[in-house]
């Protein structure tokens, strides 16, 4: 200050006089609490950690630019995740309700022919087929050659399988081929489901195959094929039916000199596929 006496130093006795770094030290020291908080050091603070940090920074403040900057960095790694863990579960469940399906589909029926008899249903099978077929209607045809036959049965997904076939004469020149095919089900609707499948081949079958009309009334539902040749030849007949729960296939081959139209080949068929059911039923 102008007039005052410049101290001097004890023990010396020189003139002594406050430094300017001093000075700027006192006068920041006496800054307001406000003021110090809030000013800008340069951001060397061990808050800031950086050049520009503020103040503001290391009263724990964080810039908008910067949350938004972190958020977008969560929702771009959520959208990047791999998409492979919900394609295993899809395939995982997708995998298990087909395999329930196929089961219920495909599930053993019985374990052997004659079960059905003892669960209340129409037919059982039988390990002997070829017993069960009456070909009595067929004798006048084959001259009263006996037939050759081949039987087979076995357990199936889908049921019990039994088939006969009776080769009247060398396989070369047969006078009559019969072919019964049967599948016992364990129920009723399994054996119609079956027909239906099987039926659609039938409407689309072409030329020298003929649909007979009306069907044959035997069975519960029955359709037919016919095919016989214009200048002589073999004639073919195929009864498909499905009676409770029974699904029947009967296929009758007659050779040239039978004289049977479609409708004497209709009675025919029929009359050997009833009494094979009467004979299976009983």
């Amino acid at each position: 200050m102008t007039g005052s006496t410049p101290r001097t130093d004890p023990g010396r006795g020189r003139e002594y006089r406050p430094s300017p770094d001093s000075e700027g030290t006192r006068e920041h020291q006496v800054e307001p609490f406000e003021e110090a908080a809030f000013a800008d050091d340069g951001g060397q603070s061990e808050w800031g950690g950086g050049s520009d940090s503020t103040a503001s920074g290391r009263l724990g403040y964080m810039p908008k630019e910067r949350r938004r900057s972190d958020f977008q960095k969560v929702r771009s790694r959520a959208r990047k995740s791999s998409p492979w863990p919900k394609i295993l579960i899809g395939v995982v469940v997708l995998a298990l309700v087909g395999g329930g399906v196929w089961w219920l589909m495909n599930r053993p029926a019985s374990e052997g022919p004659g079960d059905e008899a003892g669960s209340g249903l129409t037919y059982s099978g039988s390990e002997e087929p070829c017993s069960l077929v009456d070909a009595g209607p067929l004798e006048s045809y084959v001259d009263g050659t006996e037939p050759e036959a081949v039987a087979a049965g076995e357990q199936k997904n889908s049921g019990w399988v039994q088939s006969c076939a009776l080769t009247y004469g060398s396989p070369e020149q047969a006078l009559a081929l019969l072919e019964v095919e049967t599948t016992v089900y364990e129920t009723d609707a399994r054996a119609s489901v079956s027909y239906e499948l099987s039926t659609r081949e039938i409407g689309e079958m072409v030329s020298p195959w003929t649909l007979v009309e009306p069907a044959p009334e035997v069975g519960d539902e029955a359709a037919a094929v016919v095919r016989i040749p214009e200048e002589g030849g073999t004639s073919n007949y195929q009864l498909h039916l499905q009676d409770d729960n029974v699904y029947l296939v009967v296929r009758l081959s007659l050779a040239d000199g039978a004289g049977l139209d479609q409708q004497g080949l209709t009675d025919l068929t029929s009359e050997l596929a009833q009494s094979y059911l009467d004979n299976l039923r009983g």
